[in-house]
């Protein structure tokens, strides 16, 4: 089972004349919505509110047929992100979550939920900027990984609510070195390393030594190279017209965790993928990611779905 948990929240996407459409968000949320239409048996032990919001997150994870842990409802408020789209309907987010219930951790609570069998555990993004909810995501990191479960991180850097930039940095290293597998875009690297122009890829694969290193590039695709040396390259899928990118990056890594998960690629396993079946992974990453922008905020596919669009 892919045990994930982070940051739950509602995108308000802002479509103009004042109107906002309130859709599930949060990128590991997101994530747990991917694994989970693509037939995944994800657990997600991040804490959600009882209020209206938290019932849209609570139901739309159901429909994608992910379970929650016990006891996972609060009395705090759902955590908010404003989305504004530019003229390329590029996202840009505002977010408010002092207090909200995505942002309390019960480490006891969460590690007392782990199935017995837990092949991956995943955390990222907004969850890893806050001290104190770094400290205790990494305390549930290394029991997870006690337990053998694959560590996949995702930064998902959110510059606008960092105030301490190189603290930050010094900060989730910690969860860069304990980690398998890591998602980072080409904004996250920049902002991760803003003196390296060069190779910036490939240095940050040396640095932190994962199993599995998958780069998001957006319209120019997906890179991804393993601790052995194999790497792979696919280009950018888009089946329709642009509705919006919300989330892409997200489906992308739910894809990941349920290939890596549907393949047993656990272990040693997955720095041991060859070139053939790493780009198989990537390609259908690419194309969960496609089908998901032509749909409003984040919306990933079924494995069914991903079919019938692409034959």
């Amino acid at each position: 089972m892919i045990v994930i948990g982070g940051d739950a929240m509602v995108d308000l996407i802002d479509r103009g004349q004042r109107l906002f459409e309130a859709c599930p968000g949060g990128s590991t949320l997101n994530c747990a919505l991917a694994a989970g239409q693509l037939g995944s048996q994800v657990l997600y032990v991040s804490t959600l509110s009882e209020d209206s919001y938290g019932d849209l997150l609570a139901n739309r994870l159901a429909e994608c047929h992910v379970k929650l842990r016990p006891n996972a409802r609060s009395s705090a408020y759902t955590s908010l992100a404003v989305v504004s789209l530019d003229e390329t309907n590029r996202p840009s987010y505002a977010f408010y979550r002092d207090g909200t219930a995505d942002r309390d951790v019960p480490i006891a609570d969460i590690v007392a939920s782990f199935p017995e069998t837990m092949s991956i555990f995943h955390v990222g993004s907004c969850a890893l900027i806050p001290t104190e909810d770094q400290d205790a995501w990494l305390q549930v990191v290394m029991e997870a990984k006690s337990r053998g479960a694959l560590i996949s991180i995702d930064p998902n850097c959110r510059p606008s609510m960092t105030k301490d930039p190189i603290a930050y940095r010094e900060r989730i290293a910690r969860f860069f070195h304990l980690a398998d597998l890591i998602k980072c875009s080409d904004e996250d690297l920049e902002y991760l390393h803003p003196e390296r122009t060069d190779r910036v890829f490939e240095t940050f694969i040396e640095t932190y030594s994962p199993q599995l290193c998958v780069y998001t590039q957006g319209a120019e695709g997906l890179r991804a190279s393993t601790k052995l040396g194999v790497s792979a390259q696919v280009s950018a899928s888009l089946p329709g017209s642009l509705s919006d990118p919300v989330g892409a990056g997200d489906s992308v890594h739910g894809t990941l965790l349920s290939e890596i998960d549907r393949l047993g690629l656990v272990g040693q396993q997955l720095s041991e993928v060859n070139g053939s079946q790493l780009a198989e992974i990537l390609l259908l990453a690419s194309r969960v990611a496609g089908v998901n922008c032509t749909r409003s905020g984040c919306q990933p596919p079924t494995r069914a779905e991903v079919d019938q669009i692409f034959g």
